[in-house]
């Protein structure tokens, strides 16, 4: 408790004060490697052996934190004065019915809107389709 209320300190006094940041400075991409790594993939997958659409969400839900953190980061300490947490997800677009737990995964996002006590991030997901090969 004693170390939140050193953390105070390292709050800016007003919005003013805040040094301006572009939605380039909170992109990151991050790679789920299910089909490059077996072992980490057993965590995915359901009985069915379909990925575990949860699971994802999980990691969007974190991958949306983190670029909240980048977004608010402080270069004189390591750790945040501030508590992010997620109040809401809009929209979630699917454009293929299921997940392949054979290809690898890439989640990409930053933040794009800020207010006082608020920020929006958008995140996309990519999984390349398997490509069949057609033989005569």
């Amino acid at each position: 408790m004693e170390e939140r209320k050193l953390l105070h300190s390292f709050l800016a006094p007003s919005q003013k004060a805040l040094s301006p940041r572009r939605m380039k400075d909170s992109y990151i991409e991050v790679l789920l490697p299910l089909g490059s790594e077996p072992e980490l993939r057993e965590n995915y997958l359901t009985v069915q052996n379909t990925v575990r659409f949860g699971r994802i969400l999980e990691d969007l839900d974190s991958l949306g934190v983190l670029i909240c953190y980048m977004h608010t980061k402080i270069n004189s300490t390591k750790t945040s004065p501030l508590s992010i947490v997620t109040a809401l997800v809009d929209k979630i677009d699917m454009c293929k019915k299921s997940l392949s737990p054979e290809q690898d995964i890439k989640f990409s996002g930053h933040v794009s809107w800020v207010g006082k006590t608020s920020m929006e991030v958008k995140m996309q997901m990519f999984q390349a389709g398997i490509r069949k090969s057609t033989h005569p």
